[in-house]
């Protein structure tokens, strides 16, 4: 049983880490959550702190939040930012802490920190260093920062309280936590949350709002604050994204938090922006109103989300490219799972209808 859980955790880091290098290495392609500039900008961060950042540096900027709204970084702190993608938030704060400070990003994807490296020498950032590794082992010693930071990456994490665990130990005592993040408001259960492929579509491995907190908690820090939350799925160009995260109730988050002894903290910055950016528009959700006629249907009413998709694959196989399969379902896990399994396979979805509180039907265009 140990060494299935192992394989499952490296299959789920290596769609991470596969989702993470194609935007990395072609960010410029559309993705089903936002990315780059407008990303920035839609999630809070201020548009003249960008425009002193190297632009490879921020277009593949893949963060849910503007976790510098916590306002915890002083001058000279040592600062590890866990999940560094290509550098954004390590080169902001190597302007929050100054010449006597230093920043650590830690990555596990290989592409990431290649970029990084790279925009850390066009920004000549010298008190930079950078480790390969993830959330769930820190390779560094214990008490020896004075911040974490982190955008969008610990609801990746397969093991949760593995984290912020080695979050607490590689504080110093009175050390900080700033985190934007994804959190739901329906618990995910079914098969398809076992499903290591799924991980990497960052509703997934989210967790409760209350469960974070109690996580958070439980590993040992005072003052958990959460400083606001974001929809931040509503700027998807993805209607099959759209359709998980309102179906969830997932947004992000931003908090603060502090390993005791807790310090007076300075007021927080207000987040999210008031004023969201163009992004939500241009990713606002489609209500189609002329539903299309299906060629088939698929009642999987009475089974599970896991039964489901060769149940789909089969019938798919019956159709010819263009026709539609209308699937039904009651099973609430299923209304994350049909909408990820008709993406990866390539499938249009055309149109999710709730006709209750359990029982859903999805419009699938074969590809």
């Amino acid at each position: 049983m140990v060494y299935i859980a192992s394989t499952k955790k490296d299959v789920i880091f290596e769609a991470v880490r596969a989702m993470y290098t194609d935007v990395a290495r072609d960010p410029a392609r559309g993705y089903h959550f936002p990315t780059g500039h407008a990303a920035c900008m839609f999630v809070g961060y201020p548009g003249d702190e960008l425009g002193r950042l190297p632009p490879t540096a921020v277009e593949s900027f893949a963060g849910v939040g503007y976790p510098f709204a916590a306002n915890v970084i002083r001058a000279g702190d040592t600062v590890l930012d866990i999940g560094s993608g290509s550098g954004t938030d390590v080169l902001l704060a190597v302007r929050a802490v100054g010449a006597g400070g230093q920043v650590i990003g830690l990555d596990m994807t290989a592409a990431m920190l290649a970029k990084l490296t790279a925009n850390v020498a066009a920004a000549s950032a010298s008190n930079v260093r950078l480790l390969e590794g993830n959330a769930e082992r820190i390779p560094l010693p214990d008490a020896s920062v004075d911040v974490v930071t982190s955008n969008g990456v610990l609801n990746l994490v397969p093991d949760k309280r593995a984290a912020f665990a080695e979050i607490h130990r590689v504080l110093r005592p009175g050390g900080r936590v700033q985190v934007a993040d994804i959190a739901v408001g329906l618990p995910l259960t079914g098969d398809c949350v076992s499903n290591p492929r799924l991980w990497a579509e960052c509703i997934v491995g989210a967790t409760l709002e209350d469960e974070y907190l109690a996580l958070l908690d439980a590993a040992g820090f005072d003052g958990i604050e959460i400083l606001g939350r974001l929809d931040y799925f509503s700027a998807s160009t993805s209607a099959e994204t759209r359709s998980i995260a309102k179906s969830f109730n997932a947004s992000s988050i931003v908090l603060r938090a502090v390993k005791p002894p807790a310090p007076q903290l300075p007021a927080p910055s207000p987040w999210p922006p008031t004023t969201p950016a163009t992004a939500r528009a241009s990713g606002a959700q489609v209500v189609l109103t002329n539903a299309p006629i299906p060629d088939a249907v698929l009642d999987g009413c009475g089974q599970s989300c896991g039964t489901l998709e060769p149940a789909m694959k089969n019938q798919m196989r019956t159709l010819e490219s263009g026709q539609v399969l209308e699937v039904r379902a009651d099973d609430p896990a299923a209304r994350l799972g049909v909408p990820a399994w008709s993406r990866l396979a390539g499938h249009a979805l055309l149109e999710t209808i709730e006709d209750d509180g359990r029982r859903t039907r999805f419009l699938l265009r074969k590809r």
